[in-house]
C-alpha cells in the first residue's frame, strides 16, 4: 500500500476541505483536479479506518482506456451485490472474476463497478471513478457503482434452474440465508458518507430500482440487498431513484 498522503480532502461543492481529525490545515482542490479528488476519497477512507485497496494491489487487468468515457457530476449512487453464486471470500479474486466477465463477456471496457466492499469491510477500487461506469443498464452516467461482494437474494428469487436448486436446498437444510455482514453495512454507510462530501449526492438506490432494469429480470441486489439500501436511504435522507 502507498503511504497516506498528507494534508486534506477537498469538499465536492467547495473544493475546500473542512478541519480533519488531526486538526491539519486544509488543502485546497480545485473542482477540475479529478485525479488529486480520487486520491482525497483514499485518503479521507484511510483516516476514518478503513482500508482502501487499489486497483494495483488487487491485481486488476489492463482496462481498456481508448475507449472508455470520461464522467464527473456524480449524483447518484447505484448498489449492486456479487450474484447468487457469491459468498464472502477472498476479495481480490472476487473482483478478477467479475472483471473478467465484464470485459470478456460482457464487452466492458473494464470492471463495470467503480468499487467494492467486501464482506470484512474493506473497500476495494474498482473503475477507476474519473470514468463512467458500466453498472447499470442504459443509465451509467453521472452513477457511481458499488458491488457489495456478496449474495444478497433470497432463494427462490429469479424464477429459474439456479433459484429451483436453491430453494430446494434451503428447504433441506443445506441452503445459507443470505446477509450482509455488519462489517460490509457500517462501512457501506461510512462510505456513502464519505463519498457526498465530494460529490452532489442526492440519490440512492439498488440495482433494479433504476430505469430499463427490471425488463431485464434484473434481481440485484436481491431482496436482503434492497432492504439494506431502503435503510441507508432513511438514516441518510436520500431519495430513490
Amino acid at each position: 500500500m502507498p503511504k497516506e498522503e498528507q494534508g486534506r480532502a477537498a469538499h465536492w461543492a467547495t473544493a475546500t476541505a473542512e478541519p480533519n481529525y488531526k486538526n491539519q490545515p486544509p488543502v485546497e482542490i480545485t473542482i477540475n483536479d479529478r485525479a488529486a479528488t480520487r486520491q482525497a476519497i483514499i485518503r479521507r477512507v484511510r483516516e476514518n479506518g478503513m482500508e482502501f485497496v487499489e486497483r494495483s494491489d488487487w491485481g486488476a487487468y489492463k482496462n481498456r482506456p481508448d475507449s472508455m468515457v470520461n464522467d464527473w457530476h456524480y449524483r447518484s449512487i447505484a448498489i449492486h451485490h456479487a450474484g447468487r453464486s457469491a459468498a464472502c471470500g477472498p476479495a481480490a479474486l472476487q473482483l478478477q472474476e467479475i472483471q473478467s466477465k465484464h470485459m470478456e463477456r460482457m464487452k466492458a471496457d473494464d470492471i463495470g463497478y467503480h468499487y467494492a466492499i467486501d464482506c470484512l469491510g474493506n473497500i476495494y477500487e474498482g473503475r477507476d471513478i474519473r470514468f463512467k461506469g458500466e453498472h447499470v443498464r442504459q443509465f451509467n452516467t453521472a452513477v457511481i457503482g458499488i458491488v457489495l461482494l456478496e449474495n444478497l437474494a433470497d432463494p427462490e428469487e429469479g424464477g429459474d434452474l439456479t433459484a429451483k436448486a436453491r430453494t430446494f436446498l434451503h428447504t433441506i437444510g443445506f441452503g445459507r440465508i443470505p446477509e450482509a455482514p455488519s462489517e460490509q453495512r457500517e462501512t457501506t454507510e461510512k462510505f456513502i458518507k464519505i463519498l457526498r462530501e465530494f460529490f452532489n449526492i442526492s440519490v440512492l438506490g439498488g440495482h433494479k430500482e433504476f430505469p430499463h432494469q427490471t425488463k431485464d429480470g434484473k434481481i440485484c441486489p436481491g431482496k436482503v440487498g434492497l432492504a439494506f439500501v431502503k435503510q441507508l436511504r432513511t438514516r441518510l435522507a436520500l431519495s430513490a431513484p
